[in-house]
């Protein structure tokens, strides 16, 4: 069957399930169950009783213990209490440490087993996250190769395509949701630290290995996307430079989707597939509280404020209809403050902070669907995001032009004798590159315009500037503009 044909009935399928889905379903991702004496039995009680609706439970699969369910002994003690409290189980897995990934201890093969083992002791669990932020080195390792191409992408895909498979051959219903993005990359392969990858980028090379692989089976059903704020000290309305992404900047990641993934068998979500948002949080000052250990690393707000946010959070989820869930990490706080989270709906001790209150409100306020602003259905930008006009000053025997995106493009400006009509001046560039004969090119980024000096020719009295922008994520979306100029007798 021909991919397009594939991609088709994809679609339809998941048009149709995404017809009868209900709002953005609203838990926490919190492993204190797992661990707790009663195996979570009053934890799980409590989430229930805020009206949270899933919890989302850690097992890693370690490559040197092949064929062992991490935790299973705990999993098997705890996944009933959750079940049992009314909600849904969610298992995030991954590959892990990302030492054994790199030596190539970790296979897709033994990733694929481990999920199959899961599945059949566990038949109650519907719902898998596969793979942990995978853009950064923390989870996954490398991320780009000598000559700084991102391969980071394509082993995660490997990895997604054989879960993917291992799960639906046990049962075809249950839900696998992809990637566990992390909101931030510095796109940085000699970086001194911290060499990662931005999500859009990172979507955009899994886009570029899925196509060349020829596979004609989805990836995953949802896309996990963990869009923590560039510091707690933000609003969520606050979001981040592209290509990183925010809960502002969810638009971002769907158009990255489509980008990456359109007329493929990998549904987006103009077809059917959902964004589940399985980690966030804004971390909250702990410091006269006891039990916590370590100083706080990060800049961290108050409950008062956490409790606003995460009641706009929960809101606007409900009015975002391409949001399946919301996971808050986590529902009790970790107790090192220099290495853990403190952005949990509950203190270390248990108690309630105000934004477990707000989270219930909001969460009764949007049931059944209701929301205070609907939001229209997304769809996807067919040219350059942002582009604009561009500018053109004449500067002797030199035009600059400048033109800008709030994404980043690739420009090639050429500068074409005499005044020509913008139809004839487009179709001309079609034909023109960069190192053709009186053009230049630049990169457009949101932070940085793009630049190109073009020289006059001997005698050219006047002259038309032909501007063309190609979005770096997908060349099938560009733009083109055109500006007479003419040099002073």
């Amino acid at each position: 069957m021909r991919r397009s044909a594939v991609a088709a009935a994809v679609g339809l399928t998941a048009l149709a399930c995404a017809a009868v889905a209900l709002g953005a379903e609203i838990g926490a991702n919190d492993d204190t169950g797992k661990y707790a004496p009663d195996g979570g039995a009053v934890f799980y009680a409590q989430m229930a009783a805020l009206g949270l609706r899933e919890t989302v439970i850690t097992t890693r699969y370690l490559p040197s213990e092949p064929g062992l369910i991490q935790d299973e002994a705990l999993l098997d003690r705890t996944i009933p209490l959750a079940l049992a409290a009314g909600l849904r189980v969610s298992l995030a897995v991954y590959p892990y440490p990302p030492r054994e990934v790199e030596a190539g201890l970790a296979t897709p093969a033994g990733f694929a087993a481990q999920l199959t083992a899961l599945a059949e002791r566990y038949p109650d669990v519907r719902r898998y996250v596969l793979m942990n932020e995978p853009n950064q080195p923390a989870f996954l390792r490398p991320q780009f190769d000598a000559a700084g191409n991102n391969v980071s992408a394509a082993v995660a895909g490997r990895f997604l395509a054989a879960g993917y498979d291992a799960l639906k051959a046990v049962d075809p219903d249950i839900l696998v949701i992809g990637v566990g993005l992390s909101p931030r990359g510095n796109d940085r392969p000699t970086a001194p630290s911290n060499v990662s990858t931005s999500p859009v980028r990172f979507l955009a090379a899994l886009g570029r290995w899925y196509r060349a692989s020829g596979r004609l089976q989805p990836l995953m059903d949802g896309l996990s996307f963990h869009p923590y704020p560039k510091s707690a000290l933000d609003p969520p309305e606050r979001g981040y430079p592209w290509p990183n992404a925010g809960f502002a900047d969810l638009d971002r990641i769907k158009q990255a989707l489509w980008d990456a993934f359109h007329d493929t068998a990998q549904p987006t979500t103009v077809d059917g597939l959902r964004l589940f948002l399985d980690e966030v949080g804004w971390q909250v000052d702990t410091s006269a509280l006891p039990g916590y250990t370590g100083l706080e690393n990060v800049a961290v707000t108050d409950e008062a404020t956490q409790a606003a946010i995460y009641g706009r959070l929960v809101r606007a989820a409900a009015c975002d209809p391409d949001i399946g869930g919301v996971d808050i990490f986590g529902f009790y706080d970790d107790t090192p403050r220099d290495s853990g989270f403190q952005s949990a709906l509950h203190r270390l001790d248990g108690t309630a902070r105000a934004a477990a209150g707000a989270v219930r409100e909001a969460i009764a306020e949007t049931a059944a669907g209701r929301c205070r602003s609907a939001r229209a259905a997304w769809r996807p930008a067919q040219a350059v995001v942002g582009a604009t006009r561009p500018a053109v000053a004449v500067a002797g025997a030199r035009v600059r032009v400048e033109v800008g995106a709030r994404e980043g493009a690739d420009v090639v400006a050429c500068l074409l004798p005499g005044s020509i009509a913008a139809a004839r001046a487009t179709a001309a560039l079609a034909r023109r590159t960069a190192s053709s004969p009186g053009c230049a090119g630049a990169k457009a980024l949101p932070s940085r315009p793009g630049r190109v000096t073009l020289p006059r020719p001997r005698g050219l009295p006047r002259a038309t500037v032909v501007v063309r922008l190609v979005a770096e994520a997908n060349g099938e979306r560009e733009i083109s503009f055109t500006r007479q100029v003419r040099w002073p007798a």
